[in-house]
């Protein structure tokens, strides 16, 4: 038997989606939470589902004083994971979105992550963005109370698929699932109960399923952040070991695979249209290519291709996710695998100081790349001027740079190809 007070009735409804509301104490931004969602999603068909998590501060009390049929009440804090779950399980809507209780929604936050999850059946997962997040999941709006703040947001929620961003992970302070999804992987993870990586767990078994992880840059919600979770974050060392326990899981650390190098992102080059490939070479999970691909698509290239050859075994599961091909081999043969098509960037993520035969390895690249394409690698100082020789005898020049560390080359076309524009 449960050890928790269920409330359902029989009532048949079938909702577009099933809205979990989860809180531990902190009623007052539970209040702020639910009287924003009522206000601002009467456009969506949803079930409310609360659960109180053990809270001794009137929130029991204030769920039950609500109209929807579907509340849960602990006796005591379970943690996060494990009563979140329970509430996924009796989800009836075709999606299910857990809503953190110190989220304040807006307009059209909800039918705009609907039409994002229901433009390709591989969606799996939508976020929005908001001004409190870890992840690169943060835009700054310039308000100073919820008031401004549900203005700007109206001017700002207007859905835009070239602003739908593909990631490797997600944080999950307010979510959108499949249901069918949601339930077939059991929800969060409760061995990282009460949190920390729970999160980052889901994303990766999600999108190892098979499905992509959306953040929505076209929308926008107010997260007053982590009010609830930052004690429990604290206590027994919880990141430390569900770090740990996330390497166990996954093979890998979440924060290395998931990292996006700006530096290469900003120095790339996204002024090409129609079909775009993007190669790279080292020992990431792509993310930082990804990126790219993200960037291309915000300028109306919705055709990019990402190739990988990893140095890092452990790398591929997850390449395999992203990549329309990926390879497990020495940087040397890349272009025993990769040369039979040409690239419009090629980014070199490798130690380019460890190469064996530096030389021979970027007159492979310079053969693969398309006229007017980049090379983007990483070199150390002695390497750079190396390499500058190498690529300047291929037709390439040096564009751009940051850091002294991260360096572009463009090739440049033939003046046969320059006089026929």
């Amino acid at each position: 038997m449960m050890d928790h007070k269920s409330l359902i009735t029989s009532e048949v409804h079938t909702p577009l989606v099933s809205i979990v509301v989860l809180a531990y104490n902190h009623l007052n931004y539970t209040k702020m939470c639910i009287e924003s969602l009522y206000k601002y999603t009467s456009d969506v068909n949803f079930e409310l589902i609360t659960i109180n998590n053990g809270s001794t501060d009137g929130t029991e009390a204030y769920f039950e004083s609500l109209t929807h049929t579907k509340k849960i009440s602990f006796p005591e804090n379970i943690g996060v994971d494990k009563a979140i779950n329970y509430g996924f399980k009796i989800a009836e809507g075709k999606y299910t979105l857990n809503l953190s209780n110190d989220i304040v929604v807006t307009s059209n936050w909800l039918s705009n992550l609907i039409t994002c999850m229901e433009s390709d059946v591989k969606v799996g997962m939508v976020v929005p963005v908001c001004g409190a997040s870890s992840n690169n999941q943060q835009v700054v709006l310039p308000y100073n109370s919820l008031d401004e703040m549900q203005h700007m947001a109206r001017k700002y929620n207007k859905s835009n698929p070239n602003l739908w961003e593909e990631r490797l992970k997600l944080v999950t302070y307010t979510c959108l699932f499949r249901t069918d999804l949601q339930k077939a992987i059991g929800g969060f993870d409760e061995a990282f109960n009460p949190g920390a990586y729970d999160d980052d767990a889901i994303s990766f078994r999600i999108r190892r399923a098979g499905y992509k992880l959306i953040l929505a840059m076209d929308t926008y919600v107010h997260h007053f952040g982590s009010v609830t979770f930052n004690a429990e974050y604290t206590k027994n060392n919880l990141a430390a070991r569900n770090n740990e326990l996330f390497k166990k899981k996954f093979g890998l650390y979440s924060w290395n695979a998931c990292m996006i190098d700006f530096n290469i992102v900003n120095i790339a080059d996204y002024t090409k249209g129609g079909s775009v490939r993007i190669l790279g070479i080292g020992k990431s999970c792509a993310s930082t290519l990804l990126q790219m691909k993200n960037i291309f698509r915000k300028n109306g290239v919705w055709d990019t291709e990402l190739f990988y050859l990893s140095e890092a075994e452990q790398s591929m599961t997850d390449l395999y996710t992203i990549c329309r091909e990926c390879i497990y081999a020495s940087a040397q043969n890349v272009k025993q695998y990769f040369g039979s098509r040409q690239y419009d960037v090629i980014v070199v993520e490798s130690e380019t100081n460890k190469l064996d035969d530096l030389e021979q390895f970027f007159i492979d690249l310079a053969d693969m790349v398309k006229d007017d394409g980049q090379i983007i690698t990483t070199a150390l100082g002695e390497v750079y001027p190396k390499i500058n020789n190498i690529l300047l005898e291929k037709g390439f020049i040096h564009s751009n740079q940051v850091r002294n560390y991260y360096f572009a080359f463009t090739a440049q076309q033939s003046q046969e190809e320059l006089s026929n524009k």
